[in-house]
């Protein structure tokens, strides 16, 4: 039998969750008596519990196990995906970054890649409708990035309305679709929300953007029942939609610092089935800074791999894959590297100046060749100079040669020459 303690807790824990509704475990908030015609006693022998209305409520209630005898021989569902192997369908997530990063501008590329099924940062969405809710930028902005985003992919505005693409711009009015009723405690969807939830069972969008988490949600950031409680009206969004929702939000100093992306209770992370975050590329000792550089990293995937992190470039009014978005540009920027690697090691060679493969060295070729003039208007960087080091070393176009000075025995990089 359960006792008052357990039950107690128990109360809490749903609630948390959010399984099961308050008028279903508090007694108070029920009309009349339990109608199972079950009178409780008033006294209870010594040692025994009373059983509460909660424990009858719970004990009389048929749970709805789940049926898998029919499981056996039948074919085993495909996961479905948003996005491959990067945003699961049917289920919110959460994609953090900086102010200032380009958030907005990666989702809307992502939403008119699924109206118009083109590639997004080296997956392929799936093709349908899409919703972004934007309260951060007017319809000016909107309307200069989004004109780059289908230059880029070489449509119109035609092509992006006939795929589906819907955008409502909410900059100075109210974009709140969940808020704390202040008399319960709970969080309560608004009418904005519903306009919303019934426009994506109409639709069915592949993906809805809220740009940004801090005007949907008038709530504690730092609450975890109401983090759960948004998280499932998010949750029911989706599955109207049949599609994915993103929640754009910023996280906080703490959350930047830590490299989490986070902001407010761990909660944020749990409670939402896929998770992105944005940062800036941070310059190592012996590169100069990129503004123009981003790293998209894939924080969590509930029901996949957690994917690669991505680098991407702005460039013409969007953010692309560092070394372009096709595998031919990589493999010409992959030439370039080796090319301008060899150069420039005969170069050096020429000066006297000997250089290392070794890493830690001061004389570390890459580190080196990332400073030239050459480097910087091709935009090649360290990382760059380190994978062309190991292509050239697995093709036998360089190698590391012993050299004697002051009787003493050293080592240089420095280019094959075949006979």
């Amino acid at each position: 039998m359960l006792t008052r303690a357990n039950i107690a807790m128990a109360k809490d824990v749903f609630r948390e969750l959010g399984y099961v509704r308050d008028d279903v475990l508090d007694v108070e908030h029920q009309d009349g008596p339990p109608d199972d015609g079950y009178e409780p006693p008033t006294e209870y022998p010594e040692g025994v519990a009373a059983e509460s209305d909660v424990e009858r409520q719970v004990n009389k209630t048929d749970l709805p196990w789940l049926d898998m005898s029919g499981w056996d021989g039948a074919a085993v569902p495909e996961r479905q995906w948003a996005i491959k192997d990067r945003v699961p369908l049917l289920q919110a997530g959460l994609f953090s970054g900086e102010g200032g990063t380009g958030k907005s501008i990666i989702e809307l590329q992502k939403n008119v890649a699924h109206v118009m099924g083109k590639d997004w940062l080296g997956s392929l969405p799936e093709p349908g409708p899409a919703f972004y809710i934007g309260a951060e930028d007017d319809k000016q902005e909107i309307h200069i990035r989004l004109a780059a985003i289908a230059k880029h992919y070489g449509a119109t505005f035609g092509d992006l309305i006939k795929g589906g693409l819907h955008v409502l711009p909410l900059l100075g009015q109210d974009a709140t679709l969940c808020a704390v009723n202040p008399r319960t405690g709970r969080v309560e969807v608004t009418e904005l929300y519903r306009k919303i939830l019934e426009a994506a069972g109409d639709i069915k969008p592949k993906n809805i953007s809220i740009d940004t988490l801090s005007r949907a949600f008038a709530g504690n950031e730092i609450d975890r029942v109401q983090v759960y409680a948004f998280a499932q009206h998010m949750q029911a969004l989706a599955a109207a939609a049949g599609g994915s929702v993103t929640i754009l939000s910023h996280p906080s100093v703490q959350g930047i610092n830590s490299g989490s992306g986070i902001s407010g209770s761990t909660a944020w992370h749990g409670a939402f089935r896929f998770r992105q975050y944005l940062k800036g590329v941070k310059a190592d000792d012996s590169d100069q800074p990129d503004n123009d550089l981003r790293e998209l990293e894939f924080k969590k995937n509930q029901y996949g791999p957690r994917g690669e992190n991505v680098v991407l470039r702005y460039q013409n009014g969007l953010f692309l894959p560092e070394g372009g978005a096709s595998s031919l540009d990589k493999l010409g920027r992959e030439f370039k590297a080796d090319e301008l690697f060899l150069n420039l090691l005969r170069r050096f060679e020429g000066q006297g100046r000997n250089l290392s493969h070794k890493k830690n060295a001061p004389t570390y070729a890459p580190s080196a060749f990332a400073k030239e003039d050459e480097a910087k208007k091709l935009h090649l960087k360290k990382i760059d100079f380190e994978a062309a080091m190991s292509r050239l070393f697995n093709t036998d176009k360089i190698h590391v040669e012993k050299y004697r000075q002051h009787s003493r025995e050293f080592e240089r990089l420095a280019e094959r020459r075949h006979p």
